[in-house]
């Protein structure tokens, strides 16, 4: 049995999970504010089932070396920098500990028990505190030595792409660079947003989707139009870029089917406005264990790394 952990910018998730990836005894406490607190919050978790398993898998944003387990820099959490999380916690617990990129865990997780499964080239996004992407081949992570290997251009097959085609191309490569960089696609951001215009007390997500799903507040229609697009744009540059023939939407929003409808909505809506198609349209789909795609990858990394 393995302790897995899923790090995020708002909560820090954790689950039991069996060698068939059934998850049990599930829960979660807030994102620690210091370091202190964050080595005490882990630490109190593992404790609490330190005598019922036998390694932890762990998911965090951000810069990893998951050969080491070690973070560069963890996402927008800013305190994670520079930390031997895996080091720490085995020395401390004794037991084998692995750590990957939450995005390349929910990755993993679709491509090896997931809806990537004997896909050449897939693509995940993690919708959550911002966006994270894993590209899956064939039930394995696409690395950065091999991604040429699945990149669209230079073709010398392909006519030559007509003005029009690429002015269209850079506005939106432009536009997707920008959202990236304010964080436009975080899910967490759309709620917050969403749930202040409901003029509700606290964030509630279910609550803004009930809202969507009635249909009344124009102005919060509008945002999750907007949202949505993001999302879109960021799926067409990849596409682009890479031969992708599918694509997957992770993280607690994806579970719902409101949101990857307008998702694919959008991105059809981008064909239309294109001069010409260079491309097909891409199966776009929630990934298949939703806001426990990153706990299972973390495991599924851990027993790759175990079992060589």
């Amino acid at each position: 049995m393995l302790l897995a952990f899923d790090i995020g910018g708002t909560f820090i998730k954790y689950a039991l999970v069996d060698e068939a990836y059934q998850v049990s005894d599930s829960s979660k406490v807030p994102t620690p504010d210091t370091i202190e607190d964050f080595w005490e919050a882990l630490e109190r978790v593992i404790c609490s089932f330190q005598n019922q398993i036998t390694g932890i898998a762990i998911s965090c944003p951000g810069e990893i070396n998951s050969r080491l387990g070690f973070v560069f820099k963890g996402g927008l959490i800013p305190y994670l920098r520079n930390i031997p999380l895996a080091s720490r916690l085995n020395k401390m617990f004794q037991v084998p500990v692995t750590v990957l990129n939450d995005g390349d865990a929910a990755g993993l997780a679709e491509a090896r028990i997931g809806n990537l499964q004997d896909c050449y080239c897939g693509a995940t996004f993690v919708l959550g505190t911002g966006v994270g992407l894993a590209l899956t081949s064939n039930g394995s992570l696409i690395s950065i030595l091999h991604l040429k290997d699945y990149l669209r251009w230079p073709n010398p097959e392909e006519p030559p792409t007509i003005p029009e085609q690429k002015q269209f191309q850079r506005e939106i490569l432009k536009h997707g660079i920008s959202s990236l960089v304010q964080n436009l696609g975080s899910a967490v951001n759309f709620v917050a947003q969403a749930s202040q215009l409901l003029q509700l007390p606290e964030e509630d997500g279910i609550q803004v989707f009930e809202a969507l799903h009635a249909g009344y507040h124009g102005e919060l229609q509008d945002l999750f139009i907007s949202y949505c697009r993001e999302i879109a744009i960021l799926i067409y540059n990849l596409q682009s870029l890479v031969r992708l023939e599918k694509v997957t939407i992770g993280g607690g929003i994806s579970s719902q089917d409101l949101l990857l409808e307008e998702i694919n909505h959008q991105y059809k809506l981008l064909f239309e406005e294109s001069s010409e198609q260079r491309f097909s349209l891409l199966e776009i789909q929630a990934a298949r264990y939703h806001n426990s795609s990153n706990l299972l990858g973390a495991v599924c990394h851990f027993n790759i790394v175990e079992n060589h």
